[in-house]
């Protein structure tokens, strides 16, 4: 899933392109990424049904979590949090009691062996507070009451 709000936006300075240098010498948003969710199809109701396993029917095998109890998986979320939150696209929000519920009924359902979960965001770690399904590692970038924000030091 890729919010998609970088490359496009109105105040970058190289539209269609998005460096995290300003050498500019690697364009992270290349064409040769593949990206099953995107733009408005990143919603909180998107990531918990692509999580838990309960999309239509219809969705294509390339937009599920094909997963199972032998599977480890990586979840990694960054953009704009606060105490027991984390923003989705600007405009809504899933909570740490959702992410634990999904995190759960992940379990329950067998869909993976162990998982890690990596938030960078404010107060990052106020979203692991809430877990409590067993095989569940996480890392965040900021404690409860802290910022974490972006840092590209200039070298030259």
């Amino acid at each position: 899933m890729l919010a998609d709000d970088m490359a496009c936006n109105h105040r970058n300075p190289k539209p269609a392109t998005v460096f995290s240098h300003k050498n500019m010498e690697l364009n992270v948003y290349g064409d040769d990424v593949e990206v099953d969710y995107r733009g408005y199809e990143v919603t909180v109701e998107n990531f918990l049904r692509v999580l838990t396993g309960r999309l239509p029917p219809s969705t294509p095998r390339s937009k599920r979590l094909l997963s199972d109890d032998h599977s480890n998986i990586l979840i990694y979320l960054t953009g704009h949090g606060g105490n027991g939150f984390l923003k989705f696209q600007d405009s809504e929000e899933i909570s740490n009691v959702e992410l634990a519920d999904a995190f759960e009924q992940m379990w329950t359902k067998r869909r993976y062996n162990e998982l890690l979960f990596i938030i960078d965001t404010c107060q990052g770690a106020s979203m692991y507070e809430r877990f409590y399904s067993p095989n569940l590692m996480a890392l965040a970038s900021s404690q409860v009451g802290e910022d974490s924000l972006s840092h590209q030091p200039d070298l030259a």
